[in-house]
């Protein structure tokens, strides 16, 4: 579902770069910042899901273990 998000804006600002600067140098140079700022936007999304699917995992291991389920 985030990815899909990222993707979306991401692609926006590469369709934006595409269409409005015309040198193909400078052109090229964003479009690799572009990618690299959806790596690293995907991989920071799939560390915070990670960190939180573990919170979860623990809390509920704690919660259950308290109740003797």
């Amino acid at each position: 579902m985030f990815n899909q998000i990222i993707d979306a804006i991401q692609d926006s600002k590469k369709t934006f770069v595409t269409t409005f600067i015309k040198d193909e140098k400078f052109q090229a140079d964003l479009i690799k910042l572009v990618d690299a700022q959806t790596k690293f936007a995907k991989g920071s999304v799939q560390s915070s899901l990670d960190i939180a699917q573990a919170f979860v995992k623990n809390a509920s291991e704690v919660f259950y273990a308290k109740k003797g389920v």
